[in-house]
């Protein structure tokens, strides 16, 4: 008895020994491990991140005439300058009428209004794309088939034969089995007639199954690297051949997409412009009389006359303004129809020398614009949409004829909080975290209360973290609790994984 538990308290301190070292070990490992960490003010924002609604449009007033020269006028005198004060009737200036083609003009226009079309087009086909996830990641899944590949001939316990079999059960071949009298070596040797092979059989006195594995791609599934979804799989049978495949995503990612629709609006507000140009040449061609002098239409003062000798014809060649009110017409989606108000101050910003201004929103349509309007937002392209007039001030340095951005947050959409990339979160049992750096310098779980996803990426955050913490990529290392922090200034593209 004594000898039993003398026994046993060994065993006991053999394995308190052993689990000490265990423990000891993986300490030690886990001390030398570090997640590198970034300022949350590298990897976010608390500005406001919802959709933006932008348009654009050329500046205007109620009663004004802007005259655009076409590039083969062949202007003969110019009788007013800058500050003078005309009738409606006046001749402002004189041109020669035969280097006017109104015919040529409006083929002009079609044309241009065709193109329009067509940019507006792809620029609505890339507003309803998908963009496709940044990284995506592959997992190859490999899969076991158990089967007979051969069945063993014994004649007194020694072998004498086997049969071989593929992974489908089809014969594959016949090996004979003796030994060499002088070596007393195993000698296999193929077996092709049936005759050989049916003597084999009958000499045998027991067989046996020898079992095979044969190992095959069962699967290729393809993961989104930022929010661990499944963005397609490829099953195969054990041939090879495709069971089902849903297809990877190909094509634009976030930045790229977003790059594209840019270009695709920048497109289709040059072209506008273009057409309101090219709409204005002709009204100063039908505007001029068979002698060639083109007069005022509205009675007021010229705010601009360009030189004679030295003429841009992409501005107009001369403006005359019956009032100081200026003001932009824009478009609004129906979705934010409700949240728009006269009063409401939108942001302007000239193409021709970058200068802003804040805008005042004097009226809005109640009925749809005709052919979508110079509009477009991150969510919401199907919408109607609603012209709206907003003025502002005249001495802000942007000029009638002017190309301008209008840029609105809708009243309701300012929602305050951080927006921080959607890889960084996770969620357990206690709802959604983040990894953050503690006062210590060690990696803890923190969890937060999380909204609404902008973009497609970004994650709002109400509460839970500060613009001054600092978070890891919660995977690999960046996900164990109690490790040490490095401090870098981004993560890297793969989330700062080493």
């Amino acid at each position: 008895m004594k000898k039993i538990i003398k026994v046993v308290l060994i065993l006991v301190v053999l394995a308190a020994v052993v689990t000490g070292g265990l423990y000891l070990g993986y300490t030690y490992k886990q001390g030398k491990k570090i997640a590198k960490v970034a300022p949350l003010s590298n990897l976010g924002t608390d500005e406001y991140w919802g959709d933006s609604i932008e348009s654009f449009g050329q500046v205007t007033a109620d009663k004004s005439q802007m005259g655009y020269l076409p590039s083969k006028s062949e202007v003969l005198s110019v009788n007013v300058k800058e500050g003078d004060h005309v009738e409606e009737g006046d001749v402002i200036l004189t041109v020669k009428k035969d280097s006017q083609d109104i015919n040529n003009k409006k083929l002009q226009i079609s044309k241009a209004m065709h193109t329009l079309s067509v940019e507006q087009l792809k620029l609505n086909r890339l507003m309803k794309t998908e963009p496709v996830p940044t990284y995506i990641y592959q997992q190859d899944v490999y899969a076991d088939y158990h089967y007979v590949e051969a069945v063993e001939y014994y004649d007194s316990s020694v072998l004498i034969g086997e049969e071989l079999f593929d992974y489908h059960g089809n014969t594959v071949g016949f090996t004979g089995v003796d030994t060499d009298d002088t070596t007393g070596e195993t000698i296999k040797y193929p077996v092709e007639s049936e005759s050989a092979i049916q003597a084999i059989k009958n000499r045998a006195t027991e067989k046996k199954d020898r079992n095979g594995v044969y190992s095959y791609l069962r699967s290729n599934t393809y993961f989104d690297y930022e929010t661990g979804k499944v963005v397609g799989e490829t099953s195969y049978s054990i041939d090879g051949d495709v069971i089902d495949e849903k297809k990877k995503p190909e094509g634009m990612n976030a930045q790229e997409l977003n790059e594209a629709i840019l270009d695709a609006q920048d497109s289709v507000k040059k072209q506008d412009l273009e057409i309101r140009k090219l709409q204005y040449e002709l009204e100063t061609m039908e505007n001029t009389t068979d002698t060639g002098d083109v007069v005022a239409k509205v009675s007021g003062t010229v705010s601009k006359v360009q030189d004679l000798n030295n003429y841009n014809t992409t501005q107009p060649f001369f403006i005359v303004t019956a009032t100081d009110e200026y003001y932009i017409s824009g478009s609004i989606g129906e979705f934010y129809l409700d949240q728009l108000h006269i009063g409401d101050i939108v942001s302007i910003s000239c193409w021709d020398n970058g200068v802003t201004a804040d805008g005042k929103v004097t009226s809005i349509s109640d009925t749809p614009v005709k052919d979508g309007g110079n509009f477009w937002t991150s969510g919401n392209s199907n919408s109607s949409n609603y012209e709206f007039k907003a003025s502002f001030d005249k001495n802000s340095g942007i000029d009638i004829g002017s190309a301008v951005d209008i840029s609105i947050t809708p009243s309701g959409q300012e929602e305050k909080g951080i927006y921080i990339p959607a890889y960084l979160i996770r969620k357990d049992a206690g709802g959604s975290y983040v990894m953050r750096m503690n006062d210590s310098n060690k990696l803890e779980k923190a969890y937060i209360k999380v909204g609404k996803t902008v973009w497609g990426s970004q994650t709002q955050v109400k509460s839970g973290i500060t613009m001054d913490d600092y978070l890891a990529f919660p995977y690999g290392d960046g996900a164990i609790e109690g490790i040490k922090c490095e401090q870098v200034e981004y993560l890297d593209e793969y989330g700062g994984l080493g």
